[in-house]
């Protein structure tokens, strides 16, 4: 691991063209809290990187310009700052991985890149399904340290720093009673969950994770740092709020509204196989009528014995978790096989759905293969006997897979369509497929992809588009995942990355 103070220390002036240069001073808005807080820090005289022979990177010049440090293959720290969630792609090996202390280290590792012709892969939480945060080529941009966090009583809005994960923010926020809409898992980062839009528990109520965002931190490829919000790059606030990651800049830090957290109630009603179309038919009619302060998932599934479930789980929020799952039942016109009811503090069920066994830690890495549906009105009848066959083929196969709906309606489609990139602000419900390979010693990487595309063609007649944050390893798809934003998103970045410094098969 190469840091400044072990260069500068070593006589990092004797370094072949090596300058002093002033790092642009950071701009007031969410990264700006300083480094307890969203992860900026005070201009500094720092030692501008130098060109390396013969075109190789000058890896060690750029630690040196660093406040956070660089690690390379062999060094102490490369493995572990290298991995991401999933061990699927522990063989891929960056020529560098640069752990930015602040927004002012993201700026000038940009500037490097760019000078040296290097690619930017930016990696937060790591959980890209399909390794997006991670390559062969260039320097990946570790954000990891910029964690911080800082309600603001007043405006009662939270800076966030763009490499913080989710449970942090949820624990950080949840000791002051607030909360911001968002997702279940825990370890993902709040950057990536939040460029593509953020589906969770709150949405029907409190919109996306993207809609409660009020400002933006981002360094740009031409490695300045600019304050984005409703006033300042209006288009690159637009595409950052549901277009997806690592392709428009990178963001250092956020400021989001917040909500009330108090209790919420949870159920879990599961059923016999037997009555899975009449479950799917009644809890898709039940969100015509369902509260905003309802969310549930409608989940059908095989394991690697071949059983088939079906679950219906939700919260309601501040509320009665019984009313709801009786409602639920009536709409499918049959009761569930077992229920269980509970009601407890917020961060005690945000935990239980993020898969933390503490407040602390969350689940260890793990294979995961999604693919997503976006339906935009109630499955039919013959749809959804389709997607049952489906599953029932996984089954047969004694295969895990994992047919999983979501709720979209509520607040989400209250969004104007044009007010942020996420496309499906008309849809009615997303369907993830999800497949845990390490559940069944015979099931592949290529067989459980094969599985979610066989479910695609299934779908196909009804299914809208697909969720960015559920990336498949097709990248011909791209559109699907867009809707009709597709074209103006591939203008944005066009603008504002013309050299396509943050390089990815998935980018637009």
């Amino acid at each position: 691991m190469l840091s400044r103070r072990a260069v500068l220390g070593a006589g990092a002036a004797a370094l072949t063209g090596s300058a002093i240069a002033s790092a642009r001073p950071a701009s007031a808005g969410p990264g700006s809290a300083g480094p307890a807080e969203a992860g900026s820090a005070p201009a500094r005289p720092r030692a501008r990187p130098a060109t390396g022979r013969r075109g190789t990177p000058n890896w060690t010049a750029l630690a040196a310009s660093l406040d956070g440090t660089v690690d390379l293959p062999g060094t102490a720290g490369y493995d572990s700052a290298r991995q991401l969630a999933d061990p699927r792609f522990d063989h891929i090996r960056p020529p560098a991985v640069a752990r930015c202390a602040h927004a002012a280290d993201v700026a000038e590792v940009i500037r490097f890149a760019r000078r040296e012709h290097v690619p930017v892969v930016t990696r937060g939480g790591g959980h890209s399904y399909v390794g997006a945060s991670t390559a062969t080529a260039g320097v990946v941009l570790d954000l990891r340290s910029l964690a911080g966090i800082r309600y603001d009583w007043g405006s009662q809005t939270a800076s966030i720093g763009g490499g913080a994960r989710l449970i942090d923010v949820y624990n950080r926020l949840g000791a002051a009673g607030r909360a911001i809409p968002s997702g279940s898992c825990g370890s993902v980062g709040i950057s990536g969950i939040t460029l593509g839009g953020g589906i969770g528990m709150a949405s029907a109520k409190y919109g996306l994770t993207c809609d409660s965002v009020t400002a933006a931190e981002v360094v740009t490829a031409d490695g300045s740092r600019r304050t984005v919000d409703a006033d300042r790059d209006r288009d690159l606030f637009w595409a950052l709020r549901g277009g997806g990651g690592s392709q428009f800049g990178v963001v250092t830090g956020w400021r989001m509204r917040t909500h009330r957290s108090t209790s919420v109630g949870s159920f879990v009603l599961t059923y016999p196989w037997r009555d899975a179309a009449r479950v799917v038919a009644g809890w898709q009619a039940r969100l015509a009528a369902a509260p905003d302060e309802t969310w549930s998932t409608c989940q059908l599934a095989s394991d690697a014995r071949g059983r088939l479930s079906v679950r219906i789980s939700g919260v309601v929020l501040e509320g009665d978790p019984a009313a709801e799952a009786a409602e639920i039942a009536r709409a499918a016109g049959i009761d569930p096989a077992d229920a269980k009811l509970e009601r407890r503090p917020h961060l005690d069920v945000v935990h239980d759905r993020a898969g933390c066994a503490d407040r602390e830690g969350c689940a260890e890495r793990s294979i995961q293969l999604a693919g997503s549906e976006i339906f935009r009105t109630v499955l039919p009848g013959p749809a959804i006997a389709a997607l049952l066959a489906a599953v029932e083929r996984r089954a047969r196969e004694r295969k895990p897979g994992i047919a999983k709906f979501k709720r979209l309606t509520g607040a989400p489609s209250r969004v104007a369509p044009e007010a942020t990139a996420f496309p499906w602000r008309d849809a009615h419900t997303m369907l993830q497929w999800l497949v845990l390979p390490a559940d069944s010693g015979s099931s592949s990487e290529s067989d459980g992809y094969a599985w979610i595309e066989s479910g695609h063609r299934a779908m196909s007649r009804w299914s809208a588009g697909r969720y960015v944050n559920y990336l498949e390893p097709s990248p011909a798809s791209l559109p699907r995942y867009y809707g009709a934003n597709f074209s103006r998103l591939r203008w944005i970045r066009a603008t504002v990355d013309p050299q396509a410094l943050f390089r990815s098969p998935y980018a637009l």
